[in-house]
């Protein structure tokens, strides 16, 4: 039956219902005990209150499950009128003496009971299930209800929440406060802020990107140690990690250093995993994760030697950072300063091995203007960040309380927001006045609540542990064209035509060689899409979708040139473009996939190969134009294996995500250079080779 005859038939009962003089929606119920105190009362009456999760009918009885928040008794009914209006999820008071089948079950025989709520939409488990991992975000309340486990998890944040707030609180000392949330001027850290505008005071206002600096403030005012659990927002991408609301913890401590506060995390982090779990050795996706101190501690100096071969201290210029980067093939940005790109390596190439948890300190010193220069050494400062399966989990360091050095850190972050640099930080003067009053030595700490119940519940991603993640909005079909909803072509690609998405592709781009590109990348796509669906008959047709994946290869750099130095924008863009347009979410998420900065983690063939088609069809293209023809058709796939590992060749080609092939798509790189370069030689006349 389908959705809209279920809803019908439910609306009839509800007729009926009200026919029979029953309201089918009370102000009062009666509950004496709940599910699991009744269990514990055979042969006693009791008056429960729950959802209708089952109904079995035995002849003249009636079988039926009852749930409330505590757990499920088996209910018998004598039929009767009412009783056939009732349908699964409807809520019920009910009044019976609680018995033992002879099966055993815990019985409640029903002599009495009442319509709570008739509902009039059917569970998900009667229709279509609840699999979908965006339905499941987008209707969490339904997410919760069919699926123990996910409850489970959110009761598990609760209780890591609470002892928290008990470790910082009753163990540590702290005041808990609240810090606003709107503020006049965001600061605290690096991110992009979301913006808004007070009517009354006719003044543009910011959510906050970081609880800190107000925090600091009140250190100045006398406290000595304070703390907020709150929500932060920054208006970035979404991925596995990131989420643009979010719960931090921030605290303060006068008179403590970075030193001291390594010491309260693992002691914190320590007493949350004994306090709610019982123990300290948990499971995160298959790794066996221990939170008892000591951690590792480890120096960014010393880690990014053992993963790069190359000595921190002797990248001492812009030139050379440049030239290391691209070396090791990590994608940088124009405004980025020489320590900045450092970082970007170090993030790219040291941390994914970070499995235990791990502090790693004295961060370079132009990337945390908030922070308290070294002693030792100026170019770096007393700041670490927490590593916990290979995930940063927050920042965290000794706050610079000098107001000279920490105004002149702030002049250096306007010069790098006017390079273009759109994270960089604003100066305070209302801050920089606290200050000058005087702030004790202070240290802080930064963790990332979510992440932290992620790597404790084991939630592979961030919206398994927010209740009400942020979604892309969702693209409701147009019930007055019928057509189109039908239409097998437009099954996974929307609305979007061929003809639009090229027809964005020629306005948004002025460089023919970039349009050119995104028709390589388009051709090589289809060929992967029909590689991989002969090979995977098992996996449903809609996967490899050819004219979806298509799509998504033509469109995929369509914003390069309007992003321009703003990289954090790529895919945005377009993206926003195009669901305008109706595109499906595959293909924005898919577009978005090729890029690590946007969307880092993958999660699907169309993904995974967006993500290495973009860099192999770059590198062939250069094949073919160093050939004396021009012509693809005297490119060979042993002429592009030979290229590959020459890395001064095509050196803006990143290596690492084309020999992801074998990995990601399960092909071979020689299978895989040869059906994109037979795929672009498919369409050499339209590239113009």
């Amino acid at each position: 039956m389908a959705l809209d005859d279920l809803q019908k038939a439910r609306l009839d009962k509800l007729n009926k219902i009200k026919d029979l003089g029953v309201d089918p929606y009370p102000a009062k119920a009666r509950r004496d005990q709940t599910i699991v105190e009744a269990r514990e009362m055979l042969d006693n009456s009791v008056v429960v209150a729950g959802r209708l999760r089952s109904v079995r009918p035995h002849g003249q009885i009636i079988f039926g499950d009852l749930e409330d928040a505590t757990g499920k008794i088996q209910l018998l009914f004598e039929k009767n009128e009412l009783l056939s209006n009732l349908d699964l999820g409807d809520f019920l008071s009910v009044s019976g003496e609680v018995f033992k089948t002879q099966a055993g079950e815990i019985t409640i025989k029903v002599a009495d009971f009442q319509l709570l709520t008739k509902t009039l939409r059917p569970l998900p488990s009667a229709w279509y299930g609840l699999k979908d991992v965006e339905e499941r975000n987008r209707h969490r309340y339904l997410d919760l209800l069919m699926n123990p486990g996910v409850r489970k998890t959110f009761e598990d944040r609760s209780k890591i929440i609470h002892s928290i707030r008990k470790f910082l609180t009753d163990e540590k000392g702290y005041f808990e406060v609240e810090d606003p949330v709107l503020q006049p001027l965001y600061g605290g850290t690096r991110a992009r802020p979301f913006k808004t505008h007070h009517n009354t005071l006719d003044t543009d206002l910011y959510l906050r990107i970081s609880n800190e600096l107000y925090l600091k403030r009140l250190i100045v005012g006398g406290f000595e140690k304070v703390f907020e659990i709150g929500h932060t927002f920054r208006n970035e991408g979404m991925d596995r990690n990131h989420n643009p609301e979010f719960t931090m913890l921030e605290t303060m401590e006068a008179y403590a250093d970075y030193n001291d506060n390594m010491d309260l995390i693992e002691e914190m982090f320590e007493y949350v995993a004994n306090t709610v779990f019982g123990k300290t050795k948990l499971s995160y996706q298959g790794q066996a994760l221990e939170f008892k101190r000591p951690w590792q501690r480890l120096s960014l100096v010393d880690l990014f030697e053992k993963h790069t071969g190359v000595k921190f201290g002797e990248i001492d210029t812009l030139e050379k950072a440049t030239a290391l980067a691209e070396k090791l093939g990590v994608k940088i940005q124009d405004f980025m300063t020489d320590g900045e790109i450092l970082l970007e390596i170090f993030e790219k190439k040291c941390t994914d091995q970070l499995i235990q948890p791990t502090f790693i300190y004295d961060y370079p010193a132009d990337f945390y203007p908030l922070a308290k220069r070294k002693a030792t050494n100026s170019k770096f400062v007393e700041s670490f960040d927490i590593y916990v399966a290979g995930m940063e989990m927050g920042t965290n360091y000794t706050e610079q309380n000098d107001p000279q050095a920490l105004k002149e850190a702030w002049l250096k972050e306007q010069t790098k927001e006017a390079d273009g640099n759109p994270e960089a930080q604003r100066l305070d003067e209302d801050f920089l006045e606290a200050l000058e009053y005087g702030m004790p030595p202070t240290s802080g700490i930064g963790p990332g609540i979510d992440r932290w119940i992620m790597v404790m519940t084991d939630s592979p991603s961030i919206s398994d542990v927010i209740l009400f993640p942020t979604l892309r909005p969702e693209k409701k079909s147009a019930p007055s064209n019928p057509k189109m909803a039908a239409s097998p072509k437009n099954s996974q690609a929307g609305s979007l035509t061929r003809d639009q998405a090229l027809d964005l592709v020629k306005t948004m781009l002025k460089n023919p060689n970039l349009v050119k590109h995104c028709l390589a990348v388009e051709s090589v796509m289809q060929g992967v899409c029909e590689n991989l669906k002969a090979k995977h008959p098992e996996l449903p047709s809609e996967e490899f979708d050819v004219e979806e994946w298509g799509l998504v290869g033509l469109l995929h750099d369509a914003d390069y040139e309007i992003t321009g130095q703003d990289l954090s924008q790529h895919t945005l863009v377009i993206s926003e473009k195009i669901r305008e347009l109706g595109a499906d979410t595959r293909i924005i998420n898919g577009i978005q996939g090729h890029y690590e900065k946007i969307k880092p983690n993958r999660e699907n063939y169309l993904e995974h190969a967006i993500y290495c088609v973009d860099e192999l069809a770059g590198l062939i293209t250069a094949v073919a134009l160093v050939r004396p023809e021009k012509s693809l058709a005297a490119v060979t796939t042993d002429s592009v294996m030979k290229k590959i590992p020459q890395k001064s060749f095509a050196a803006g080609a990143l290596r690492e995500q084309i020999l992801a092939c074998e990995e990601e798509l399960g092909i071979p790189l020689r299978d895989f250079v040869e059906i994109a370069l037979t795929s672009m030689q498919g369409v050499a006349k339209e590239l113009g080779l």
